[in-house]
């Protein structure tokens, strides 16, 4: 395909945009259907007569219909969108830039959605889409999966299609954080378990409390019966936070964000902040998955979309050896630009 992209690349350079803002197009319009005109401008960042000539087009094609009620893809069009997708992956260079950033973090793998979801939060549905997807065949070989909360790891247990793998357990890997329900870890174990098909044990505890209302909840059977599960599991699938950001959700008060900043704080995860030295300057006293126990899990998959978390993940430690990484073009372009 590369070469069929680069002979194209020499004689005809103009089809290839072209490609791209229509594989958008139909994308979007699969997502959001019903859609209008300026709703799909709005969502993909261009001009309303921009799309209203490029609909025209798709609709001359027989690949788009147009109701009272908006815009909807054809059926036949749900195979094209996927085989463009691999077309459009070609197109930007996305295999080479997916071997460097594998490089750059020394990671155990790294898969690339194309787009930024920091300028389409779209790209987001397609990193969880693909983490699934990346996910499904492991589940033959584990018995626990342990979850975190968060937008990014909601659309990956959303992407899930109905299994049945009745002798999983899924647990969350950490308390609430004070997000939306929807969002947070119990939620998504407890969402993905019915997915899938299997159990779920739920941790109902904040994530951050005082020091000794920790020592005193951590010694109740139930809470020791499911940090157990916790820190057997085989597969932990977590986002990955920006510092500062992930402080703020947590409702930390302003001196402690201040210290963040004084620290050098750049990225989060399950707790422990980084600097860009790679190097843990500030730490929750938090009930969940330990830092000293992830050496133990046989499958780390971390997600992540928008191009503001490539800090975050350039900063994490030795965890970054064993993740399976889903990230956004928009992050593969400001870690290679960082490193």
């Amino acid at each position: 395909m590369n070469d069929n992209i680069d002979l194209i690349r020499k004689i005809a350079p103009e089809i290839l945009p072209l490609i791209e803002k229509r594989y958008d197009i139909l994308n979007t319009i699969r997502y959001y259907q019903p859609i209008g005109r300026r709703l799909l401008a709005e969502k993909l960042g261009i001009g309303e007569r921009n799309v209203r000539n490029e609909i025209e087009n798709l609709k001359s094609m027989g690949l788009v219909t147009i109701t009272e009620n908006g815009m909807y893809i054809v059926p036949e069009v749900e195979d094209i969108i996927e085989n463009l997708s691999h077309i459009v992956y070609d197109i930007k260079g996305l295999v080479d830039v997916q071997k460097e950033v594998k490089s750059i973090l020394q990671a155990k793998d790294v898969f690339i959605v194309p787009g930024d979801a920091d300028k389409n939060p779209l790209v987001l549905k397609e990193i969880g889409k693909l983490a699934s997807k990346i996910i499904l065949p492991y589940l033959s070989d584990i018995k626990t999966i342990a979850v975190t909360g968060g937008t990014t790891v909601k659309e990956v247990v959303d992407s899930f299609p109905k299994l049945n793998y009745k002798n999983i357990l899924v647990v969350p890997a950490r308390g609430g954080i004070g997000q939306e329900v929807e969002k947070q870890a119990n939620t998504l174990a407890s969402e993905l378990a019915k997915k899938i098909g299997g159990s779920y044990k739920l941790l109902h505890l904040p994530d951050n409390m005082d020091e000794e209302v920790y020592k005193l909840i951590i010694k109740q059977k139930d809470i020791i019966d499911v940090l157990n599960d916790i820190n057997r599991a085989d597969m932990l699938l977590f986002g990955i936070g920006n510092a500062i950001e992930m402080a703020k959700r947590r409702r930390f008060d302003d001196s402690l964000i201040s210290i963040l900043n004084n620290v050098g704080a750049i990225g989060e995860i399950f707790g422990y902040y980084y600097n860009k030295n790679r190097e843990i300057v500030y730490s929750t006293t938090t009930i969940g998955i330990k830092l000293e126990t992830l050496k133990n899990i046989k499958y780390m998959i971390g997600v992540a979309g928008g191009k503001h978390k490539a800090q975050a993940i350039l900063s994490l430690g030795d965890i970054r050896y064993q993740t399976i990484f889903v990230i956004d073009e928009g992050i593969a372009e400001e870690i290679i630009r960082y490193k």
